[in-house]
């Protein structure tokens, strides 16, 4: 194979890639993963600042192909605040002496259920 790569009388030139041709170029990819990693954008935003008529799902394939970031979903509710932290450690302070009454409470992040049979 190589003998025969060598004594050609034309250069040797490689096939052209079959399918799609991609939307985005080096440095265009090099863009996206840095708005990702450097100003915290969501996908959307930087579909929009990337000036290129591309799919959110585009973007989403390139930072996963950077391979340095790694799929995080955002909290769905803030931190507390001071002032709840210090409201919350109160109300447990005053209901701590009632004792065996706790065993008959059912929180709302319990769950009672037994085995299913069906």
């Amino acid at each position: 194979m190589i003998y025969h790569v060598l004594t050609r009388k034309t250069p040797y030139e490689p096939k052209p890639r079959s399918g799609r041709p991609r939307v985005t170029d080096i440095l265009s990819n090099g863009r996206i993963q840095r708005m990702s990693s450097s100003q915290k954008m969501s996908v959307r935003e930087i579909t929009t600042a990337s000036r290129l008529q591309i799919s959110k799902n585009t973007v989403r394939r390139r930072i996963i192909e950077s391979g340095y970031m790694i799929h995080a979903k955002m909290a769905r509710r803030l931190p507390l605040s001071k002032l709840h932290i210090s409201k919350r450690l109160k109300w447990a302070r005053n209901h701590i002496p009632c004792g065996d009454k706790w065993m008959a409470v059912l929180f709302s992040d319990d769950k009672k259920m037994g085995p299913r049979w069906t």
